[in-house]
């Protein structure tokens, strides 16, 4: 008998089959796992936003605000102590995002929502902002604005758990 060298026909059709499995179950997994990265970055720029707006008003001694977009924000510099709240200030900057985002609830709109910081830094527009969709595994999809900090979360339950 001879010396046979080689993969059978079944052999190889039965290793293809496991590669093309496999391939199918990381880009699966692929597909989700970038979803939950750009959803963790984009709250993590937010978060770094807000931050640079409220140190910005302690370092010019001036009032800053965000103004807040479903798909997007505006920071607003203000050159004077007369400028309405609403109306007033010179456009820095506008982001867009990719993830739209609402009030913790997931369903309040926050179209038009300002944050507003004084010359110290502080501020009274107190809110929880959500990052959507919640159901992904981002370890961060939410971020609390207080008075004096700023603080990122996990949404648990319709509520942002802080980490």
């Amino acid at each position: 008998m001879k010396n046979r060298r080689g993969f059978s026909l079944v052999e190889l059709i039965v290793v293809v089959a496991i590669i093309a499995t496999l391939l199918t179950i990381v880009t699966l997994d692929f597909s989700s796992w970038s979803r939950k990265a750009q959803i963790e970055r984009q709250t993590r720029e937010l978060f770094a936003d807000l931050n640079k707006a409220r140190l910005d008003s302690v370092f010019m001694k001036r009032r800053h605000k965000i103004v807040m977009q479903p798909n997007g924000y505006t920071f607003f510099r203000f050159s004077s102590a007369d400028e309405s709240r609403t109306t007033g200030g010179t456009i820095v900057e506008t982001r867009n995002v990719t993830y739209q985002m609402t009030k913790v609830n997931g369903t309040s709109s926050i179209a038009d929502r300002i944050f507003e910081f004084d010359a110290r830094g502080f501020t009274n527009d107190l809110d929880t902002i959500r990052v959507n969709p919640a159901d992904t595994a981002a370890q961060v999809d939410c971020i609390v604005v207080h008075t004096a900090r700023t603080n990122l979360g996990k949404i648990e339950n319709n509520a942002c758990v802080l980490k």
